[in-house]
């Protein structure tokens, strides 16, 4: 995949649609066009693209449900996720049969595990597939940084960042950078965000974020053990017309908020070059899902697969399948895959996959 500009990023977005193994075909709203100033005295309607209530963002209530990361070594996967992180082993299994047609599964056996976090609610299930021989990494490190569009990191939380930093630190997890302290005032949802957070790499070469809540009066989960496990991701582009016009047709997400970072403290602990601005916000209440909007002149579109290292793809429950498949076809949207993996609560679930507008793949399967 070449490299992409900011002014031709919304033209790469339209081109990944029209390829049948990447996306589906482009929405009106993917194709914003820019608004003519009216001529003097006379008066012309346009259209905006307001923040949506978090009532109604979610209308198929989907949630982030499974992370689904592909390692070259599942034991160390496994060490890392249980006796570290603090998971525990759900299932270690062996899929004999092709569940899944999504990008890269293939036909060969391969080996799948399930970790879950005891006693949290705020923690999904990570799930470990087991690399196939010779398989490259989605993200390459350190080439691949936050202003390649894709999907970027899962994001767990932490009661005390010193005392996370330094379990996995004892343990030689790679990491970018220390914690590092950052502050935001979000007035849509009326709080402030005020956090420490550090981004180390799973085996797989997936990359997270684990963060530390600083304020006491905080609405944020908050950790019994040293870490919560992971519940959210965090999805990065160059122009993020394309992104939200794919989660609203797909799912019917909508955009609740959006906030500007321009720290040098973030930049650092994502791997950002000094001096980076980018914008950041939710898709639909309660998803699990950050989009961030880069302002880089240009970054590689690194599209997801199961044949590929690091984290790969996303499994979003919604509560009606039927429905989220006829969105997809009215939108022109088609499906990569049909069939799902196993989760903690289904041995062989219905669902099908999607690619999203910068390559990254969401199985989506009926809650």
């Amino acid at each position: 995949m070449g490299k992409v500009n900011r002014r031709g990023a919304l033209g790469v977005g339209a081109a990944i649609a029209a390829a049948p193994s990447l996306l589906a075909p482009q929405g009106a709203r993917a194709q914003l066009q820019t608004q003519l100033i009216p001529a003097p005295k006379e008066a012309i309607e346009v259209q905006g693209d307001p923040f949506t209530a978090r009532q109604d963002s979610n209308p198929l209530e989907a949630k982030v449900t499974a992370f689904t990361t592909v390692s070259p070594d599942v034991d160390a996967s496994i060490r890392f996720y249980r006796d570290v992180i603090g998971m525990k082993v759900h299932s270690d299994a062996t899929l004999k049969t092709r569940m899944t047609t999504a990008p890269g599964a293939g036909d060969q056996e391969r080996r799948l595990v399930l970790l879950t976090m005891p006693e949290s609610a705020f923690s999904q299930t990570v799930r470990v597939l087991e690399a196939p021989p010779g398989a490259k990494p989605i993200r390459p490190r350190p080439d691949s940084g936050p202003n390649d569009p894709g999907l970027l990191v899962l994001e767990g939380g932490t009661r005390d960042p010193a005392e996370s930093y330094h379990a996995l630190s004892s343990a030689g997890t790679p990491m970018i950078s220390p914690p590092r302290y950052y502050y935001f005032r979000n007035t849509m949802w009326g709080t402030d965000v005020d956090s420490m957070s550090y981004a180390p790499f799973g085996p797989g070469g997936e990359q997270m974020f684990i963060t530390a809540s600083i304020r006491s009066d905080q609405k944020l989960v908050r950790s019994v053990g040293v870490h919560n496990g992971f519940g959210s991701a965090s999805i990065t582009t160059l122009d993020q017309r394309p992104v939200n016009t794919f989660f609203e047709q797909a799912l019917g997400l909508k955009r609740t908020s959006q906030m500007e970072c321009y720290q040098d403290n973030v930049s650092e602990l994502i791997g950002a070059p000094p001096g980076s601005y980018f914008l950041w916000g939710n898709v639909g209440a309660g998803v699990g899902i950050e989009v961030w909007e880069v302002k880089a002149e240009s970054g590689t579109v690194r599209p997801c697969s199961l044949d590929k290292t690091g984290l790969a793809m996303l499994t979003l429950r919604v509560n009606n399948l039927g429905k989220c498949r006829a969105m997809c076809a009215e939108a022109g949207i088609k499906l990569v895959g049909n069939g799902a993996l196993p989760n903690s609560t289904h041995a062989r679930p219905d669902g099908f996959t999607l690619r999203g507008a910068v390559g990254e793949l969401y199985e989506v399967v009926q809650a």
